[in-house]
């Protein structure tokens, strides 16, 4: 007796992707999504990955230094591997396409990208993984990766001995100047609040450090750099005064 998630006979005859019924089909390129399909083919299973991209957050990383079996690899070198695997399964990939809905019908998962194409999968994965919250200033987007960062628990040991600045007002830029703190001589936290939202006591212990200058009530007006971060504009939303800071690291 054929197990209810083995493709049929009639399904497997089908050379459209769209009219498959696939055993799996995994929304999210990233590593969590590809190593997921890698499993899934080894098990012999129908896999669909649909992503609009491969590599998701590393693939915007610089450097990495925390992924076991490589001391040091770059972000982009370490995409191309997971995909070099992925590669050597059956595996159907859709790249460029967005998920814009997923539904249940009939014990069926039906998935709509934007692009107008309809897949089906008797069980679906989502990875789609996370999307940093950004400033949308000149400079940060060309920058990414090279002094621009989304992650100090990541990052942070990059800059050693360089100066930083963090923008942000809540726990996560709390958190992540403190951890700058072990690393940077020079701190610099703006946030676009007159008054902190982070947790009082995260507040205490960055008033009591002496490499951390705040500037609240300041917004950034642009990240510049040519080849990696040199420096920042901030203005004051208190007058519109306007004021560039020597940092080769910002945390977002």
């Amino acid at each position: 007796m054929e197990l209810d998630f083995i493709l049929s006979k009639e399904e497997a005859k089908s050379t459209g992707k769209t009219e498959l019924t696939y055993d799996l089909a995994i929304v999210g390129g990233g590593p969590a999504g590809m190593t997921a399909a890698v499993y899934a083919a080894r098990k012999r299973l129908k896999t669909l990955l649909i992503s609009k991209d491969l590599g998701g957050q590393v693939a915007l990383t610089s450097e990495v230094e925390n992924y076991m079996g490589y001391q040091y690899i770059e972000g982009r070198e370490l995409v191309n591997k997971f995909k070099e695997q992925v590669s050597h399964f059956s595996i159907d990939q859709e790249i460029g396409e967005e998920v814009e809905k997923l539904d249940k019908e009939g014990g069926i998962f039906s998935i709509l990208t934007r692009g107008g194409k309809k897949f089906r999968g008797r069980t679906a994965i989502i990875a789609s993984g996370k999307k940093s919250r950004s400033l949308n200033v000149p400079g940060e987007k060309r920058l990414i990766g090279r002094g621009v960062s989304y992650c100090s628990v990541c990052d942070a040991p990059f800059f050693e001995g360089k100066e930083v600045a963090v923008i942000g007002g809540g726990n996560s830029a709390f958190e992540a100047a403190l951890d700058l703190v072990k690393m940077a001589p020079k701190i610099y936290l703006i946030d676009i609040a007159s008054t902190w939202m982070a947790d009082p006591v995260l507040v205490q212990q960055i008033e009591g450090e002496r490499k951390v200058t705040t500037f609240p009530q300041h917004k950034v007006n642009e990240i510049r750099g040519d080849n990696r971060v040199e420096s920042i504009v901030i203005e004051s939303l208190d007058g519109g005064k306007t004021k560039s800071l020597s940092v080769e690291g910002v945390f977002i």
